[in-house]
């Protein structure tokens, strides 16, 4: 994910929002930026081809907003920025219980959400590098555990060759010096 290019959905039915946000969005990141008007078209979409970031809006033709949020974390973690024509304090409350990364009353200052889409994707980034970090441990763990057991046997059969020369020596002790033991 550091290597390549964020990938943004925008889910916004309403024409001029949406080509502000875009303009935006273009202007300050190199981002492969996808654009939907409907939830069926962005879960469809992020079933196919995930992204780093959703941004849509509350009021979609065919489903809230915030069960859209809903169905996208059900599937995988993913940052999610709501749109909200007059959203009250009970939406921006309900959108970070269904998890929302922020929630943005229209109309809204452009700058304002873009620090939130920079502070998603550099979320989304560190999740990505800690997720790798953590993959690369493991691995590491099961070679070091591996190795651990592989020593522990060649250990055990070193063990059993010095005690079994011990015994042989001891015999041949014995067996030369019969009045001594």
């Amino acid at each position: 994910m550091d290597d390549a290019r964020s990938k943004i959905l925008l889910v916004e039915p309403e024409p001029m929002v949406l080509e502000r946000v875009l303009r935006a969005l273009v202007d300050r990141f190199d981002a492969q930026i996808t654009c939907v008007p409907t939830a069926e078209e962005c879960l469809e979409i992020e079933e196919d081809d995930p992204h780093d970031l959703i941004i849509a809006e509350v009021e979609l033709p065919d489903m809230d907003g915030l069960d859209l949020a809903r169905d996208i974390l059900a599937l995988r973690r993913v940052p999610i920025i709501l749109l909200a024509d007059n959203a009250a304090f009970d939406d921006a409350v309900d959108a970070m219980r269904v998890g929302a990364s922020d929630l943005f009353a229209k109309p809204f200052p452009v700058s304002a959400l873009l620090e939130s889409v920079d502070r998603a994707l550099e979320g989304g980034r560190t999740r990505q590098r800690h997720r790798m970090r953590y993959q690369q441990m493991r691995k590491l763990l099961k070679q070091i555990l591996r190795e651990r057991r592989d020593l522990n046997e060649r250990i055990e059969l070193i063990c059993r060759d010095f005690v079994g020369a011990h015994r042989r020596l001891v015999d041949r002790v014995v067996k030369i010096e019969p009045g001594r033991s």
